[in-house]
């Protein structure tokens, strides 16, 4: 079946960057790597927070879960303000509040300010992942759409592996400020691009878009549309899990395994390559094999991978490779779910992109921030709650993936696009 024509906006693009162009692609990468990065990059200091602020290690993790808060409730807004105003000031002005608050949180006194600034460090940074998958949404067709968002994933694993040994190294030589240095030089950089580069790639400006009947109207639309909520929750429960490890590994590493932080950071770029795999897989089989398979198949190796590493640390004694081997695993089986859950969801709503893209980011930073919170509670100074929270993820993952959303019929190209 031939893919569906495309939108106003991908047949006259205004922007300065042709939409098939690599600037385009590394713009638009940086910008959905801006949430990962600005985690990435705190986590071999999470540690070090602790001593500094003298917090347990479950508070120290809420550094992650406030920046996941203001991500998300982000998310809400930015997509129907791009909607109405487009798509440029909307960004300029994020990135503007990004940059700010990752420079306020340089000289935070306190665990209580350094979380304050990190919820909007994430106000700001939501603004990056909403109007890139929007963009995507507004250049290319559904299944052409999940085979860039892939390709895009795949770079943006490289930026998230190199993160962390970013964020080991600034530890060892600037200590903890060392991340947030690099995040609000990262926001200025950007700022600066998208002012001087970046155009408009929004066709037509839906002047209601801002109104509260509306919003509520299109949220109950998207909430409605089994395709939608299908996709969404598995991607959010998938990203749950993988941000238990995210949020542990450190203390894992760090403190239980007696690691140090730049061995951490190697650590994690290892993992890493798992994504980068998954992503690599999905970039060259989307078009053959269609997203739904594609999502069911990397289920079903984050299920194997999360219960393999369980019995490991259960088992015990733990060891490095008992966590890395699966969890190399688990993110490949990540690479194929996240870029094809987002195609799969944004697919119904060509004409409601920004709107779709913001409540689909806010269940997946919610999905993050609430099984951080989860292992912030359960934490116990050993590995078990870590690989407990990653496999529920998983599980949780494959219940949405079975019970909501609907089997397609037709081709690959045709399944969940229309």
């Amino acid at each position: 079946m031939a893919e569906p024509p495309a939108s106003p906006a991908t047949a006259g693009p205004k922007t300065r960057f042709k939409p098939e162009s690599s600037a385009m692609i590394l713009l638009l990468t940086v910008l959905v790597a801006f949430g990962a990065m600005s985690n990435n990059i705190v986590l071999p200091s999470l540690p070090a927070l602790s001593r500094a602020f003298q917090a347990p290690a479950g508070i120290a993790m809420l550094a992650v879960s406030a920046f996941f808060w203001g991500f998300g409730v982000g998310q809400l807004f930015y997509g129907s303000l791009s909607d109405r105003f487009g798509r440029r000031p909307v960004l300029i002005g994020g990135l503007g509040l990004y940059t700010l608050a990752s420079a306020t949180c340089i000289a935070a006194p306190d665990m209580e300010t350094l979380m304050a600034t990190r919820i909007l460090q994430g106000l700001g940074a939501a603004s990056t992942q909403v109007l890139a998958r929007a963009i995507v949404r507004d250049h290319y067709t559904p299944i052409r759409a999940a085979r860039v968002l892939s390709l895009m994933a795949a770079a943006f694993a490289f930026a998230s592996a190199l993160a962390p040994l970013a964020g080991g190294l600034s530890q060892s030589w600037l200590g903890w400020q060392g991340a947030f240095m690099t995040l609000t030089a990262m926001g200025l950089a950007t700022s600066l691009v998208v002012w001087l580069r970046f155009g408009e790639s929004l066709g037509d400006r839906d002047a209601t878009a801002m109104n509260p009947a509306r919003l509520l109207a299109n949220y109950r639309s998207f909430c409605r549309s089994r395709v939608f909520a299908g996709y969404t929750l598995t991607f959010a429960t998938a990203f749950g899990g993988m941000f238990a490890f995210h949020s542990g590994s450190s203390f894992v590493f760090i403190k239980l395994l007696g690691f140090s932080p730049e061995m951490f950071g190697l650590f994690f770029a290892f993992v890493i390559g798992g994504y980068f795999a998954g992503t690599l897989i999905s970039a060259r089989l989307t078009m053959r094999l269609g997203i739904y398979r594609l999502v069911a198949l990397g289920i079903a190796i984050c299920v194997g991978s999360g219960s393999l590493m369980l019995a490991l640390v259960v088992a015990g004694p733990t060891s490095a490779a008992a966590i890395l081997v699966p969890q190399f695993a688990f993110m490949l089986g990540i690479g194929l779910i996240l870029p094809n859950t987002i195609a799969g969801a944004l697919a119904p709503f060509p004409d409601r992109a920004g709107a779709a893209s913001a409540l689909l980011g806010f269940c997946q930073q919610t999905g993050g921030a609430v099984m951080v919170a989860l292992l912030a509670i359960l934490v116990d100074g050993t590995a078990i709650p870590m690989a407990g929270c990653i496999l529920a993820g998983a599980l949780l993952s494959l219940i949405c993936f079975a019970v909501i959303l609907p089997r397609p019929n037709g081709t690959p190209e045709a399944a969940h696009c229309n």
